[in-house]
């Protein structure tokens, strides 16, 4: 079964990053099927479980903060069938670890946790901060580079469905809806 048919199991809580945006990030840091990834403000553990479907020989450790919304993230990992996720009900800052490829962040106050995540990843790693607020990302560009990221980036992620009807070709009726900001860096 793929990640697309397991997906429409996991149960809702807090707001996800859908798969337009967990694909950008994908995308963007070129992520490989051995990577160490840590995932820091989990919500329902949507991408640390589509971090998850790709990276069948590495591993992907989420944090989240809220009891709740731990419970759900637990649910989902045990429906997803993937055991290269782990699961920490700690606050972001508090997380371990070091090595990492893959650092993502959608957690308040993300640009406090940066210094830290910088360590925390090899040399080559990447950082990805999403947030649906600019003036987030702003801060977090800033402290990106006073840390020493290169390649800093923030990107926002539109995508239209279109369909054929009657012989002719358009978008499909619908406000384009804002997810959020993503903003990349790269420690060399």
């Amino acid at each position: 079964m793929s990640y697309i048919d397991t997906e429409k199991t996991y149960k809702r809580g807090p707001q996800i990053i859908t798969r337009k945006d967990a694909g950008a990030i994908v995308a963007r840091v070129g992520l490989q099927p051995n990577w160490r990834c840590l995932d820091l403000g989990g919500g329902s553990g949507f991408l640390a479980l589509f971090l998850a479907n790709l990276t069948p020989s590495g591993s992907v450790t989420t944090y989240e903060i809220k009891k709740e919304h731990a419970e759900i993230i637990k649910k989902n990992i045990g429906a997803s069938g993937f055991r290269n996720v782990k699961l920490v009900n700690k606050p972001a800052e508090k997380f371990a670890g070091g090595g990492f490829d893959l650092i993502t962040m959608d957690v308040k106050g993300a640009e406090k946790i940066i210094p830290r995540a910088y360590k925390a990843l090899r040399s080559g790693g990447f950082i990805a901060v999403y947030s649906p607020h600019i003036e987030q990302q702003i801060a977090c560009r800033a402290t990106m580079e006073k840390a020493g990221f290169k390649s800093v980036i923030t990107i926002e992620n539109s995508q239209k469905e279109w369909s054929s009807v009657h012989g002719f070709t358009h978008p499909v009726p619908s406000q384009t809806v804002h997810t959020g900001f993503l903003t990349f860096g790269r420690k060399e």
